[in-house]
């Protein structure tokens, strides 16, 4: 589970720093120049004014990857070692809900086991869902569009 964890924050690192990026731009220039104005210093202004300012969008940039993550189903599937066991070390094998679905699909013989697979499907896109719909709003909060161009 521990290669799993590693390879899914490796994967979600340049999207989350994409949207960090651009909610960090998005952060008006009055924002800087009144930090800088009361005699703040370059990392005062951006401690205080960027990054409480874009707090909220980069919470939902964390959420955005942290929704990528949750889909991903290949590269936790290789290297997590598919043990339908509930372990409380990091090293053991274990199942994603994601890999369950892509090693027993074809497997599936009865109708109860492929409506069970389903389901398995549908919980994990209804929380893949959850997590981009509330973190698309904390990014939306802050940079005051939905994707448009900037002024």
């Amino acid at each position: 589970m521990l290669a799993a964890g590693l390879i899914l924050a490796i994967m979600v690192v340049p999207y989350i720093t994409s949207v960090s990026r651009e909610v960090l731009l998005a952060v008006p220039n009055t924002q800087r120049e009144a930090a800088l104005g009361i005699g703040a210093t370059r990392w005062e202004a951006t401690r205080i004014a960027v990054l409480r300012y874009g707090r909220s969008g980069l919470i939902g940039a964390i959420l955005l990857g942290l929704g990528r993550a949750l889909g991903e189903t290949m590269a936790v599937t290789m290297v997590i070692g598919n043990r339908p066991e509930v372990d409380v070390s990091l090293f053991a094998p274990g199942y994603t809900m994601a890999s369950v679905i892509a090693n027993e699909f074809t497997e599936a013989t009865s109708d109860l086991y492929v409506s069970a697979l389903v389901e398995i499907g549908l919980l994990l896109l209804f929380v893949t869902i959850l997590v981009n719909a509330l973190a698309r709003l904390l990014v939306w909060s802050v940079s005051g569009t939905t994707g448009g161009a900037r002024e």
